[in-house]
């Protein structure tokens, strides 16, 4: 096997096209702009991109099952709303944060139940209580002015630093590892491959649909908790309207990341590179100077050619590195 075949594989495995253009995205704004390698730009960017990161890798599980969770964005503003309520409140932080989690629990609990027990349409489900989180969440910040703390230890959840790293990446980073084995090292994440692949023959095969489905589900819902939780921290105030449009860049993090919507493909890890992807373009943009009105066109537009490399790139190589039978060679050469 020579050096280009064995670089074609690798190019082949997913994912790999899509980093390819991440580090090419990153080497352009490095030379257009003198600002984008520097520690505060860095710094600011890995902790600006913590919200999308775990949005993305708790609805991986969704999504490789074959569903789809629309509440997240809601999720994460009353997740936030529901701890900095409760620290404004002189709820020991450790309390608070359980507060923020359990707000995610419930939301994970109720898209569970009715999509896995009573056989309703995830789509259907999800845009409810998303709805119904986005209207609590007007309603109690419109009575409640979530203004901010000063107790230290919760801001330190997202603004401290261990080592030099910010605390909330450090999080973040811990719990992707986490959803990362648990996906692919465990036999609950291949029952979800198997759901997500063909769910009738998961239940032919003795897998529990209903309860995988309920399950990760709640993943979701837990995963997006704690990213309320530091963006609680790191916002130290809620707003009305927090969240809004986070389901979207979640779910366009997810499919620039290779993660197929149809269900049966993905990993965190890609995901989550989705994510930071979209973060990195973001911030590359202002950094350059271009107009905030373009930001949604082009960010469109990335995700659309990020997407087309990786799929083209994947059947191209797959064509390349097809073996051809004897029959093929001696059809193309006839003596």
């Amino acid at each position: 096997m020579n050096i280009f075949q064995r670089f074609s594989r690798v190019l082949a495995i997913d994912g790999v096209a899509v980093s390819i253009v991440f580090l090419i995205m990153c080497v352009y704004f490095a030379i257009a702009s003198p600002y984008f390698l520097s520690p505060d730009n860095i710094y600011n960017t890995f902790v600006e991109s913590v919200s999308a990161v775990l949005l993305a890798a708790g609805l991986t599980f969704v999504l490789i099952s074959g569903g789809i969770d629309l509440s997240i964005g809601s999720n994460i503003g009353l997740s936030a709303a529901a701890t900095l309520f409760a620290i404004m409140n002189g709820t020991p932080t450790a309390l608070a944060v359980l507060a923020g989690i359990a707000t995610g629990l419930i939301f994970g609990l109720v898209n569970g139940a009715f999509v896995a027990r009573f056989g309703v349409s995830d789509f259907i489900v999800t845009l409810a209580t998303l709805s119904i989180g986005a209207g609590v969440l007007q309603v109690f910040t419109a009575r409640t002015q979530l203004t901010g703390t000063t107790d230290s230890s919760f801001l330190a959840l997202a603004g401290g630093k261990i080592a030099g790293v910010p605390t909330g990446v450090l999080i973040t980073a811990v719990i992707l590892i986490i959803l990362e084995v648990a996906l692919v090292k465990t036999p609950f994440g291949r029952t979800v491959y198997a759901v997500g692949i063909n769910p009738n023959a998961a239940y032919l095969a003795a897998v529990s649909v209903r309860r995988t489905k309920f399950a990760v589900f709640v993943i979701s819902g837990i995963v997006a908790g704690v990213g309320g939780v530091l963006l609680a921290s790191k916002l130290n105030s809620v707003q009305p309207g927090l969240g809004g449009g986070y389901e979207l860049t979640a779910i366009a993090g997810c499919v620039v990341g290779g993660v197929a919507l149809a269900g049966g493909r993905g990993s965190i890890w890609r995901a989550a590179l989705g994510a930071f992807f979209l973060s990195i373009l973001s911030r590359g943009l202002q950094l350059i100077g271009v107009d905030p009105l373009w930001f949604s066109i082009v960010t469109g537009a990335a995700i659309v050619a990020a997407v087309a490399f990786d799929r083209g790139a994947q059947k191209w190589l797959q064509s390349m590195l097809r073996p051809v039978s004897p029959l093929t060679v001696a059809t193309q050469n006839p003596q």
